[in-house]
């Protein structure tokens, strides 16, 4: 995927939420104009295979510019990352000046980046206070879809650039709501992402804002959050090895796709937090705590007979690529809430104990659920 190109779907994006109004609609092109004017108007070309679209591109973002008074650079940067996440890795520094960075610092920044990725993108598919040589295949392979873009001066910043255009989670074909385990991919890098701002927030609410080594019973109550060892050492090799004052991750959602809900936008890590994160880094290796696997889905049935003390799902999600039905047991008082979402045909996420073997009805000791709030809807958010 070409992360930055721009096609009819990023321009009408674009022009949508600045306020611009469709006028005229063709096979080849549309006109366009500000919502209060509507003697302006810009072309907008829609066959980006067209041999004239980059030429007609380039007019229309010139004449948006003139309009709305930015420079053209920022226009067609902004229309080009309308269905894409963008996450900055920023280092702070005393020593950082003119764009360059000391080169062990540089060396830690770009290790983070993907050790960041890795580590969210197994918690993403699995909690584990500590991954090791037992790191999900998986994890590489999705961190590996993820793109750096070019560094950017001052501060020294470090783009990590993702998809963030998605397809249709659930049909709506079907009496009840149904997965469409064709697009379930289509959201990963999304939920990766979701992860990593609450376990980067974990972190920092256990270093940073207690300024105090935090008890073992917390470290291991992080896990299910997404801290790990493996996300311990991202950060240090910022704030630890590349000796940085400040190290802060930045999520710049896509304009065309909502955000996450509940999740913050920024976290910063100190340099003098170092020793509390090495400390955890060390703890969480040597924690002994069972592997939870974590899985996306829609909830196809549900079953509460008279006197039961818990309500029986079916959870349709994706295993190994295929879509499964997995089974398990909820506590009133959550099973009201699976009812309503199922009301909703809300996408949801459970955390668990997981048993698949081949051939056999999948069941899952669930430990937490709850509504898969790395796919809300606007209308969610509204």
């Amino acid at each position: 995927m070409k992360m930055f190109d721009i096609g009819f779907e990023e321009i009408e994006s674009y022009l949508r939420h600045s306020g611009w109004r469709r006028s005229l609609t063709g096979p080849f092109a549309e006109m366009w104009h500000p919502q209060h004017d509507e003697d302006l108007s810009v072309l907008v070309p829609k066959k980006s295979d067209a041999p004239d679209f980059s030429k007609s591109l380039k007019i229309l973002t010139a004449e948006v510019a003139r309009l709305e008074n930015r420079s053209e650079a920022d226009i067609r940067l902004e229309i080009s990352r309308q269905f894409i996440d963008v996450t900055d890795l920023r280092a702070e520094d005393a020593e950082i000046a003119d764009g360059t960075i000391p080169l062990t610092s540089g060396i830690g920044l770009f290790n983070s980046a993907h050790r960041l990725m890795v580590s969210a993108a197994a918690a993403a598919l699995q909690r584990q206070s500590y991954y090791g040589n037992s790191m999900p295949r998986a994890a590489y392979r999705h961190a590996r879809r993820m793109r750096l873009g070019q560094t950017r001066p001052g501060s020294y910043i470090v783009p990590v650039i993702s998809s963030a255009k998605f397809g249709a989670l659930v049909s709506t074909a079907f009496d009840g709501p149904r997965l469409e385990a064709s697009a379930d991919d289509s959201y990963f890098e999304r939920r990766m992402l979701t992860t990593l701002s609450r376990a980067l927030e974990t972190l920092s609410e256990l270093t940073v804002n207690s300024g105090r080594v935090p008890a073992k019973a917390d470290v291991l109550d992080a896990v299910d959050e997404g801290v790990s060892s493996e996300l311990c050492a991202a950060v240090l090799d910022v704030i630890g090895k590349g000796d940085v004052e400040v190290f802060d991750v930045t999520f710049n959602w896509a304009p065309n796709s909502p955000a996450p809900t509940d999740v913050p936008d920024k976290i910063a890590f100190p340099g003098e937090a170092a020793r509390l994160i090495e400390q955890i880094e060390g703890d969480l290796k040597e924690a002994n705590a069972p592997a939870e696997r974590v899985l996306y889905g829609v909830i196809r049935r549900l079953s509460l007979k008279k006197n039961d003390t818990a309500g029986h799902v079916a959870l349709e999600t994706v295993l190994d690529g295929k879509p499964r039905i997995v089974n398990f047991e909820l506590p009133l008082d959550v099973y009201r809430r699976a009812a309503r979402y199922h009301g909703e045909r809300r996408p949801v996420v459970v955390r668990g104990i997981l048993d698949a073997t081949p051939g056999r009805r999948a069941t899952m000791q669930v430990n937490a659920f709850d509504a898969d709030r790395s796919v809300a809807s606007f209308e969610d958010l509204g």
